[in-house]
């Protein structure tokens, strides 16, 4: 198969992820983020890891190879201002760090079918990733977005201290 034909199906689906998060957004409002949301995580926490650990930039790098190793690519990396003395910091007694993903199907997806972020297909991706670094590291995390944007996300990871 040529490349062209791998990429005409690429957009192809691209074009039918978006249609139907806008779809299942017009049919239940603004609840269908806390319902893909949900679903990803629920994903996520049912998958099998290889491998676990309580420090955080350990999970992470796990986390990275468990998603390569199902055929998801969706690389991020630890965002640290230049005027801040580490990658991670205390946010309400939480352990929180920030990240940024610049390659992101999602993304693309959206702007193949002209809709915009942060909605739906976003919170699916947030549930998976969320429920698969909960398994790998033992805690609950939550990840908000602080900025979507053309050419990278930058979003917030927010450990808490009990898995539930």
């Amino acid at each position: 198969m040529s490349v062209e034909t791998d990429r005409g199906k690429l957009d192809g689906l691209l074009v039918i992820m978006g249609s139907l998060s806008h779809g299942l957004e017009h049919v239940l409002g603004r609840g269908a983020a806390t319902v893909t949301f949900r679903a990803g995580r629920k994903i996520g926490l049912k998958s099998d890891v290889q491998q676990q650990s309580a420090d955080l930039p350990t999970a992470l790098s796990i986390l990275q190879q468990e998603l390569e190793s199902k055929g998801i690519r969706w690389p991020f990396e630890i965002w640290k201002p230049e005027e801040s003395d580490s990658q991670f910091y205390q946010k309400d007694g939480q352990l929180s760090t920030k990240l940024v993903f610049r390659n992101c199907l999602v993304r693309c997806a959206l702007f193949r079918y002209s809709h915009e972020q942060q909605l739906s297909l976003c919170m699916m991706n947030h549930g998976l990733f969320c429920g698969y670094l909960q398994k790998i590291l033992g805690k609950r995390v939550d990840l908000e977005i602080i900025h979507a944007g053309e050419n990278a996300c930058l979003k917030e990871l927010i450990v808490r201290e009990t898995a539930s």
